[in-house]
């Protein structure tokens, strides 16, 4: 029987889905000349001739560095060559090291010696053919018979056959003043300094630093040794606040993403809303709270969406459970408010410890049945959640379950018609539009001060109309969607989606289009609607590239995968931690960055180029990526949905291979 309903809704399904591609625009819109054609290579990320990037990208094993526990009793006990007191007149011996050749070498506080038959002679130049100061903190030779010299002023190299080169910030050197140095017998580098630790890897293609520093890697930053295990797997760092360890791990993206689920189902659900645990201590991690966020929906939005993939790719029922928990807590979010239509931006048990905090504050009002507090104000960004929930969860999982298919189309109704019915206007409680809660052509298009806002917002609601459409079938959302593109000029608006300098640069408005632009890419069928479409996700993919936004560089490889930077995609989903703690990370005082001339929207300093992942504080994709700082304790650890959901969306798409 169940087999047969299965049927019968497929019929139905493939029938609407014919419908959906007959449908075409009754008449052309007029689009403002402001991109030029979806052939022109300069609005491709990658040059026409590029070499194709196979795909789905393997899954293969990377390494990962993670803080572990040390203390000074599991520091090696030294076997490093000395010299008798005096042996090198009138320099005290810093470090001692002899070459493939035999050649003994000796560092001191008075410049480099190599000793010759009985006699120690001194190399004659420094900052030229020659180390980098006549201070030598440490010396080690490598495999390749190289000396590598540590100094207050850099790392110097002495290849085997004599010549010198030095390595400074401009060369990718992140902190100049050396204390230490250690090789592995990979011929990794692992340098300690007065600012961190930094391991290089010269001989290796592609990523050559791994800067180290900040309570994520060390117990304190000025490191005055550096030790390697036999099998490389484990650096023993000594600092001015003790031993630290840094385990060296190997891992794949899918072990990431289950590691991360599974620690979000332990201590990242409130209301079964993906939720940060807050810690009493950040290093015993036993005891946590959570409270409410403003974006509750976004990021609930971002979890079921994850999971709904996850179980169209694997077919396993946890996924498709974590994915229905996350859709229950949506619509509690949709109904919670008592106004059919409006959405709360975030809600809380009358027992959770927020609820008296809360009733002080005049944006949270309690349920009729006292069960419940919810906070009104919901954007624009909330909503956007929802609706990619919407989507996702229908395609994958509620299109499949009667009961399921009802319940969502009898939400997405509700949501949707509450918007266009107030003329494409959130209207709260009180009767009045919510800060952020507006799609009308009025502000879009006649207001100019929303000039930045007109083509993120055109491009929200037409794909918030595009499913309500695509869920229910009704020729009402269909005929908004078509009013604002043929009335309105939203498709005229949605080419110039990104704004760039010298318009305000807003990273938060990168997710939002993704979040839209996603749905919308998989359904629209109308050729003129479609190439506007594309060419304006296009040119945002083109702007993304530098930032190897993954969430963006996924769902525009979802239209065109040759052209989309997958690689640099998968390359952030790699460097992004598994230990999501906000832990506070310093690059301001590097060497090796360059600073923008103007600040960003915050007014913080940027850096011209985006840094690993795993050298900054990144949490969500609406972050600025070229903050050099960030401020935390270690105490709020992070829910793990901004991973989940391009990876689950790569797999989905066949852009990441199955482990």
């Amino acid at each position: 029987m169940r087999f047969a309903l299965l049927c019968v809704l497929a019929s139905c399904s493939h029938a609407f889905a014919a419908h959906l591609m007959e449908w075409r625009l009754e008449k052309r819109p007029p689009l403002a000349n402001l991109v030029g054609p979806l052939s022109n290579p300069d609005h491709r990320s990658r040059p026409p001739d590029a070499p194709k990037v196979p795909h789905p990208i393997s899954d293969v094993p990377f390494i990962e560095h993670v803080r572990a526990t040390a203390d000074e009793t599991d520091w090696p006990r030294s076997n490093a060559e000395t010299l008798p007191e005096g042996a090198i007149e009138g320099a005290a011996v810093t470090a001692m090291a002899t070459d493939k050749s035999g050649r003994q070498w000796a560092g001191t506080e008075n410049g480099l010696y190599t000793k010759d038959g009985e006699n120690w002679t001194r190399h004659a130049t420094y900052g030229f053919d020659g180390p980098l100061s006549n201070v030598i903190a440490d010396i080690a030779v490598d495999s390749r018979n190289t000396l590598w010299v540590a100094t207050p002023a850099g790392l110097s190299a002495r290849t085997a056959d004599g010549a010198w080169r030095t390595i400074r910030g401009r060369n990718g050197l992140p902190w100049e003043e050396l204390t230490a140095i250690t090789i592995s017998k990979y011929d990794e580098i692992w340098l300690g300094s007065t600012r961190g630790s930094i391991l290089y890897t010269p001989y290796v293609e592609g990523r050559q630093w791994y800067y180290r520093a900040g309570e994520r890697y060390l117990p304190g930053d000025r490191v005055e040794d550096v030790a390697v295990s036999q099998d490389g797997k484990s650096v023993l760092v000594k600092t001015d606040k003790g031993v630290g360890r840094i385990s060296v791990v190997e891992r794949t993206l899918y072990v990431k993403a289950e590691a991360i689920q599974q620690r979000f189902e332990e201590r990242h659900r409130r209301l079964g809303m993906p939720s940060p645990a807050r810690y009493d201590n950040a290093y015993s991690m036993q005891k946590w709270t959570h409270g409410p966020q403003p974006s509750d929906g976004l990021w609930t939005g971002y979890h079921v969406a994850a999971m709904s993939m996850a179980y169209a790719v694997t077919g396993e029922d946890r996924y498709r459970a974590a994915a229905k928990t996350g859709m229950d807590a949506l619509y509690l979010l949709q109904i919670v408010t008592g106004i059919k239509g409006l959405v709360a931006r975030s809600v809380i048990g009358v027992d959770e410890p927020y609820a008296k905090q809360a009733a002080t504050q005049a944006e949270w009002h309690k349920t009729a049945d006292g069960k419940y507090m919810w906070r009104d104000d919901v954007s624009s960004d909330q909503i956007d959640g929802h609706y990619l929930a919407f989507y996702t969860y229908y395609e994958h999982i509620a299109r499949h379950d009667p009961a399921e298919r009802e319940q969502l189309e009898r939400q997405i109704r509700q949501v949707t018609d509450y918007i266009v019915d107030h003329n494409y206007q959130i209207i709260d409680w009180d009767g009045e539009r919510t800060l952020w809660g507006w799609y009308d052509p009025e502000r879009l298009n006649n207001q100019p001060r929303h000039y930045l806002e007109s083509g993120l917002y055109a491009l929200m609601i037409l794909s918030h109309l595009k499913v309500a459409y695509y869920v229910t079938g009704d020729d009402k959302y269909l005929e908004h969607f078509r009013s604002l593109i043929e009335d309105h000029g939203y498709l005229s608006n949605l080419l110039l989606e990104k704004k760039l300098f010298p318009d305000e640069l807003n990273h938060s408005d990168d997710q939002l289009s993704a979040v839209a632009y996603y749905p919308f890419l998989q359904l629209e069928q109308d050729p003129i609607i479609q190439e506007t479409l594309h060419r304006a996700c296009r040119r945002h993919a083109r702007i993304e590239a530098p930032e190897r936004n993954t969430l963006f560089a996924f769902t525009y490889a979802t239209i065109d995968r040759d052209d989309a930077d997958i690689l640099g995609g998968v390359q952030t989903l790699r460097e992004m931690p598994l230990d999501r703690r906000d832990w506070s990370m310093k690059n301001s005082h590097r060497a090796d960055v360059v600073f923008r001339s103007d600040p960003n929207r915050g007014g913080d300093a940027v850096l011209m180029d985006v840094l690993p992942a795993d050298e900054r504080h990144f949490e969500r994709w609406n972050q600025d990526p070229y903050e050099a700082d960030s401020n935390g304790t270690g105490n709020n650890e992070g829910s793990g949905e901004h991973y989940l959901l391009p990876y689950w969306m790569g797999r989905y798409h066949g852009l990441i291979a199955a482990p």
